[in-house]
Order: C-alpha cells, then structure tokens, then sequence
C-alpha cells in the first residue's frame, strides 16, 4: 500500500469506521468519486460538486484530496454536504483535503449520490484553463468497503476553463482493484493477556483505581522516526463504556475525536499544519474511561484492525501488520481498612436552643440560612475523610455532598440538617466541634443569629454569601404621544465580568422602536436606550436582560404606554418635529419655518468637546427640537445614524412631517415611526431607495447619500447653494457614486460639506450624528 501524505483528512482523524480495513468491491461497479465544476461570470469563484460513483448502502466516510489552484488557501474553501454531521477542510502544499466521517457508526445516505459542494474563492480572477485532480489519498467507503486512488481507485479530474470558453466533459472514475475480503473467526475469544508492540506502531499500558471504577490507558508510540502526521487508538472497552465515560488527552495542543461505537473506542489524532507533529518520550494520548459499574474481573483491552500511526516514512495499521497491541486490567483487591470511630457526636448537640424560632424569623424576613461548622484538632482544622466524616441520615457524606449539605444554597430544610447529621471521629486529638447558624440578606450582608451552645465552643467566622447580581428599570416617562422619544434606564447592582444589559419589547417594534445604540453601563451601574413612540396606540413591555460571563442572567421590565399625539403641536419621533399637513409642493419656500421653537430650552450636552466645530449645530437643532440628545447630557455626537433617521430630520427642517404621503418600498411599513418622513421624501423626489422596491431603513447612511438627500431636498425648497468656496478635487473624488458625485461637489463649494481630511472625502463612509446636525442645520436654518 502506498505511503498515503495525510490518509485522508477524515482517515487521519481516526480511521474511525475501518477506513483502512480489507477492500470489497462488487466487480460490477466502478466504485469512487466524480467531479465536475463551474466558474463565476467573473472568473473568481469555482464551484466543484463530487458525487459517489457504483457505492453501495450507506457511506461511513470519503475524503476529496484534489489539486486546486495556486494561492488557495484555507479561507478561500467552503464545503457543504447534505449530512448534518460535519465536514473537515485543510489545503496543504496546494492539494485540497475535505474530509467526512460518520460518527454514528451506521453510515450515511446522500441523496442523489451528492456528497459535498465546495466553493473556492480565487485570490485573483482565472485566466488560464486549470485541472483540479483527486491525488493518491482521495477515496471513499461504503457497505462493501473502502477504495482509494492509491488502490486503483479513478484520479477523477475536472478543467476550469475561464467564463466565456466552453467546459470539457469531466472524467469519469475507472473500475476499482478487487481486494479479497479477510476470514475472521468470530467463535474465537480474545484471551486477556498483555501484548507489547512490534516494530513500529502504538503500545498500550494501562492501571486502574482503587474502587475498580476508573481505568487510565497510556498510549506511546514505537519504533517512529521523525513527526507523526496522525494516529487512531481503535480499542476494545469494558461493556457499557459510552463516548461520555471517555476523557482523552494529549500533550499536543491540536484537538482530539473521540467516539465509541459497537464496544470499540476511537481516539484520533491529526495534523492539521501538514507539518507533523513531535510528541515528547513518544507519549500520545492518556485515555480515562470511568466505567459504569466497578470492575470485578480481568478485561484485555486491544487494538483493532483501525488502529494506526503514521510517520515521515508512511502510515501503518494493524490491517497491514502492525502488533494488535493490548494491555490487561485486573480489578483492585486490596481490602479497604474499616475505621472505627473514636466517637461520634450529633451536631444538634452542639446548636444552643432556640435555633428553630431564628430560622424561621430569618426565613420569613427573605434571607438566606446556612451553617457554618468547626471541626478542630487543637488550633488546627481536623482533615475530613481522615481525622472525621459527616453522617446525615445513615447515609456517610463524600466530602463535596457534605460541603454541600451545610452551604446553606440546598433546598434542605435546616432543621431536618441540624437534626439528621452526625460527626464520627476517628482521631483522639480531635478536640472541639463547634457550629454557628447565619443568616444573609438579599445585600449580601451576613450576621449570626445562633451563638454556639456555651462559651467553651469557638464559634466560626461567618462566610458571607457572594453577591448575586441585580437589576431594575424604569422609563423617563411611563405615557408618551406619536413620534416622542423617550429614555428606558437600567440599574444594574453587583456586575460581574463580561456583564451586559440588552434591551427587548414585546410589541415586536409595534408600539416603540429603539434609537440607536444603548449605552454601556457606567460607573453608576447605568445603560441607557432610547425609544422613539410608533404612531399607533396602545401599551408595550420593555425588558432589559442583564447577563454576565459567570451565566448570571437577571431581568425587569417597565410599562410605557403610547397616545395619540396633541393635535396642537404636530408629531415629533423625538429628533425633530414636524409641522402643517399636507405635501410640499416643489419650490415653496415659505414651508421652511422653525419648528417648535423654545427659547426656555438650553441644551446641555456635556460630550461635544471632540466635535466643537459641530456644537453650534447640535445645540441650535436642538434649542428647536428637531434633535434629541440620547438623555439630557448625552448627545453621542460620533455615532452613526441610520438612513430612516437622517430622512425623518430632514423632513422635519422643511416642517414636513405632518405631511401625507404614500410610501412603495416593500421595508417600509405603514406603522414605522418613519413612515410619513420616506413617504414625503419619495413623493417628493428626495429618496428613492435602492432600485429593488426596498428603502434600507436601518442601514447607516454613507456620507454620499447624506449629501445626495440633503442637495436633493434643498433644491425643492429653492434653498441658495451658491458657491463660497474653491472646489476642492478630493483624492478618492472617483470612489463618489456617479449619482451622488454633483451633490457632493455643489454642497462642499457651498461650504455645508468638508472632506474627512483635506484630500479625502470618504463617500462610502457611515455618517455620525455630528456631521448630519452640521449639515441640516447649516443647509436650512443658519442659511435663513
């Protein structure tokens, strides 16, 4: 058999399912994998489909090995399959593997014979015609065994011709070599005996635990040169072992498998690299197998026809002559050695009366209940399992189930503890035992509320219970009109790592949509998010859900309950506001008022100092009520902002909100607080979405399309745009959308736009909130 590179992709992982076992083939077939392809339009994606050719029932496992293009890497594959179980890619020294193995043990059936798509994405488009061929390690196994390009199996190869030429018929698989199936006595029994290896392959030596429950097997390689590529321990375990009994490790930071079907254990190991992989005094693999029962009789635990390792001189299996290497295990008969007790005393002994009327008046105030017990060897802690053991209803306690028992956090009823557990103590030195009973409140303060039975027991130092995390929620406002905004806050007490607050409603965006981005928590415990009221009534649930990387998840909720809005102030999202009804018609200037203005309101945002050439804006917009900071003090100023956002401001600086018009766009609905605001501008000629009937809403607005809607709305409204400054020819100036380009130009001349830096405009980059306030504000209400 030739030296196979990597065995397959899957073969090495385990060889799991007799990859490698004696090959049957019906003669009739032309058992192995075919291949066909096709391009993109643009020459850079390649997509291969491989189909089973002449297999038989179910697969247990194939691999693709298939030359691919120079510079494919990796990241440049895809592979899917119809199985639910997964698949295994690598390209390696430009050969693709792509690996499947059927963990369940009962094979796999594709429908249509299809076994796997795989896409590649090319670094650089195909110019030249390129032939991706199966190499020597590309094969597949069905119910009649395995067959490999090594063994016979067809090198199916499929030409990639670039886009525009016509494809070549792709090869089809040849008829397979023939290999004659072993005979296999099944009526002979393994007799349990040691079996070193031979030569080179994988020695075993194993030891088990003093209650026969826990069997450790050590598995080393022998007679290796040089890194191994990868290696499979297929060996028999004790009946009822299952996959979750087994624990395997290496000293090898790569990932192992793990499985056991039909009383044969699987570990598989391999390189991924392609380098290999250098294992320290040839130790591979430590496997654990807690067993379900304690073993009472001698077991042989030997390696099977699968079992294999390959190094730089080639692989080998016991299927090809490697030892079947096994190893005995022999239950434990050393006698475990019965203690008496030098005594044994009742906890309820050393309680002081009167314990039951504190519990139950801790109870009933909301705390929580828990002992705390001294065991002490003069000034020393008495050592549990040697110096003493706890006894609760018969029953003698491992150390954690005693722990536990006592912590307080069980649902045991405290008295039932104090009355039913018992100290045996085996050492004379063992002096005092002495018990406090402890109370904690929700704050995580602890106090005594027992003392111990007479002043002669130390009593023990109270352990206070960790703090549990909290949170609470409440509303800037519980009732709110159409188009208002309104801030949801929530406090979070006692956060740990990693914690995070989400925010949720119920209406499913019904009554209340969020704005933005919530804040993080602060330093008070604090995150914020704001809500603008959807224009129908009604009542929705807000829930902010606290969860933390300890898996602590803790959630409130709040009420907030929509109206229709005054009919004397017209509606307002809460970024701007609106003003008469009915539609603007193009060119009418006298629509372009100051909506609401209010000279009592002086903002206060306190985060503008990283955009002070923006503060004016910001804070005139906002004196005006056309903009909203996300609270009294938090403008958020370098935040995106959303396309459906910019368009609902817009509107509202020619007071057009309360205008009625009909929105076409198929993401738009009639009930989004932005309805009226795309609808107007899409009558109007401001937006018209991206060609496909669909708005995008909620996507960020580039910088491009900020000044396209802005350009757009301020011709309708006869706005001057008369130039001010020289036009400045940006060095990314070709990246501006050929639609966007006139409107860009005309508002940097007209000095309401600036470049991100003096050269460059950035188009295609996310407007912020400072930008779009700067530009509103400096189009149509500094300009009046």
């Amino acid at each position: 058999m030739k030296n196979k590179k990597i065995i397959s992709l899957i073969c090495a992982l385990a060889m799991i399912f007799t990859m490698f076992s004696a090959i049957t083939v019906n003669a009739a077939d032309a058992k192995g994998i075919d291949l066909s392809a096709d391009i993109s339009k643009d020459n850079k994606t390649i997509t291969v489909n491989a189909t089973a050719v002449g297999t038989e029932g179910a697969l247990s496992n194939f691999t693709i090995a298939m030359t691919v293009p120079e510079g494919v890497t990796t990241d440049n594959v895809k592979a899917e399959s119809a199985s639910t179980q997964s698949l295994t890619t690598n390209v390696a020294d430009g050969i693709l593997y792509v690996g499947f193995l059927d963990m369940s043990g009962k094979g796999v059936t594709f429908a249509d014979n299809k076994l796997v798509t795989i896409t590649i994405s090319l670094p650089t488009a195909l110019t030249d015609d390129v032939t991706m061929t199966l190499t020597d390690e590309a094969g597949i196994q069905d119910n009649n065994g395995a067959i490999y390009v090594s063994d016979g199996m067809k090198a199916s190869s499929v030409t990639v011709i670039p886009s525009g030429k016509p494809t070549p018929k792709p090869t089809s698989p040849a008829r397979p070599t023939i290999a004659p199936v072993p005979t296999v006595n099944p009526d002979v029994t393994p007799v349990p005996t040691d079996v070193p290896v031979v030569g080179k392959g994988i020695g075993l030596t194993s030891s088990i635990s003093s209650d026969n429950k826990t069997i450790t097997v050590n598995a080393t390689a022998s007679g290796t040169e040089g890194a191994l590529s990868n290696f499979t321990i297929a060996m028999t375990v004790p009946e009822g072992v299952t996959t979750d009994n087994v624990k395997a490790e290496s000293a090898s930071t790569q990932s192992l498998t793990t499985n056991v079907a039909d009383g044969i254990l699987y570990v598989g190991f391999l390189d991924m690299s392609g380098k290999g992989v250098t294992f320290a005094d040839n130790k591979l693999v430590t496997i654990t197998i807690s067993l379900p029962t304690a073993l009472t009789a001698p077991v042989a635990l030997t390696l099977t026809d699968e079992a294999g390792i390959q190094d730089n001189n080639g692989a080998v299996y016991v299927s090809d002559g490697m030892t079947a290497a096994s190893t005995v295990v022999t239950p434990s008969t050393e006698p475990v050695p019965t203690v008496n007790p030098v005594k044994t005393v009742a906890l309820k002994s050393v309680v002081s009366t009167g314990y039951g009327d504190a519990i139950k008046a801790a109870k009933d105030a909301g705390k929580d209940v828990y002992l705390t017990v001294d065991v002490k060897k003069g000034d020393q802690d008495a050592v549990y399992g040697e110096d003493y053991e706890a006894v609760y209803n018969g029953k003698t306690l491992t150390e954690a189930e005693y722990k536990n028992l006592i912590s307080g956090y069980t649902d045991a009823d405290m008295a039932d503890v104090i009355n039913g557990l018992t100290y045996n103590i085996y050492n004379s030195s063992v002096n005092n035992v002495s018990t406090t009973v402890n109370a904690i409140d929700a704050e995580g303060n602890a106090e005594q509320i027992v003392d111990p039975k007479d002043n002669t027991l130390t009593p023990a130092k109270p352990t206070a219970k960790p703090s549990e995390p909290s949170i609470s929620v409440k509303a800037s406002s519980t009732t709110v009109e159409f188009d208002k905004k309104f801030t949801v806050t929530a406090t979070v007490k006692n956060a740990k790592d990693g914690a995070k607050v989400a925010f949720t409603t119920d209406d499913d965006e019904k009554y209340a949509v969020i704005f933005g981005t919530p804040t993080e928590i602060n330093s008070k415990g604090e995150t914020k998010a704001t809500y603008v009221a959807n224009d129908k009534p009604g009542t929705v649930t807000i829930t902010a859900t606290y969860k933390d990387t300890e898996g602590n998840e803790k959630s409130a909720s709040v009420k907030v309950t929509v109206k229709k809005a005054s009919t004397t102030t017209g509606g307002n999202d809460g970024t701007t506001s609106g003003g008469g009804p009915g539609i603007i018609a193009p060119g009418n200037t006298g629509a372009v008022t100051t909506p609401n203005t209010n000279t009592n309101y002086k903002p206060d945002f306190q985060d503008l100092d990283s955009v002070e050439w923006a503060r004016t804006a910001i804070n005139g917009l906002a004196m005006r009520g056309m903009i909203n900071g996300r609270d009294q003090y938090t403008f958020d100023p370098n935040a995106n902002i959303t396309r459906a956002e910019y368009c609902q401001i817009l509107m509202g600086a020619i007071n057009a909100l309360n205008a009625k018009g009909e929105s076409t766009f198929a993401d738009v609905p009639s009930t989004a607080w932005y309805y009226n605001a795309v609808s107007v501008a899409s009558q109007l000629g401001i937006v018209s979405g991206y060609g496909d009937g669909n708005f995008g809403p909620n996507d960020l607005i580039t910088r491009q399309d900020m000044a396209l809607m802005t350009y757009k709305t301020a011709k309708i409204m006869n706005k001057s745009l008369e130039p001010v400054n020289a036009e400045i020819t940006f060095e990314d100036s070709h990246e501006i959308s050929d639609y966007a380009f006139e409107a860009v130009m005309t508002l940097q001349k007209a000095g309401i736009i600036n470049g991100m830096t003096d050269t460059t405009f950035e188009p295609h980059s996310n407007a912020t909130r400072a930008q779009s306030a700067k530009v509103i504000f400096d189009t149509f209400v500094d300009a009046q």
